[in-house]
């Protein structure tokens, strides 16, 4: 996917990790984005309101203008954090992220993933219940 390649806020949250995906709505409620462009490991989120843009990862989030609005986009209870890369903006902690634990995620448990077609939690047969 090239940089041209605009993807919708529905497949942003659709790539997104289960656990993450009602922050990243959250904070896609919050901040007016204008576009989506798939970035090798993130997701730029370009602003509406002309600021630097948000790069959504797996788990976490950076581009906010200040501590306030990384709380108040992202929601109480996350860990917000100042961009030493992106000074001065602010980023974020998502729920599921590798930042606790030294890189790695340590839960290998089977996980729903989402239907390619219609975004739902297929069961883990990986057939989707809606579409078939």
């Amino acid at each position: 996917m090239t940089d041209d390649d605009v993807l919708t806020a529905h497949d942003v949250l659709r790539r997104t990790a289960h656990a993450n995906r009602s922050t990243v709505s959250r904070i896609l409620e919050h901040v007016d984005v204008s576009a989506f462009h798939e970035k090798a490991t993130y997701v730029r989120a370009d602003r509406a309101d002309g600021y630097p843009p948000l790069r959504i990862a797996s788990g976490w989030v950076n581009g906010f203008t200040d501590r306030d609005e990384a709380i108040a986009a992202g929601g109480p209870g996350l860990v917000v954090w100042q961009s030493d890369e992106r000074a001065p903006l602010w980023g974020l902690w998502m729920p599921e992220n590798s930042a606790r634990d030294g890189g790695t995620v340590t839960d290998r448990r089977a996980a729903q993933q989402p239907c390619p077609d219609c975004g739902d939690l297929m069961p883990l047969t990986n057939v989707c219940d809606t579409c078939s």
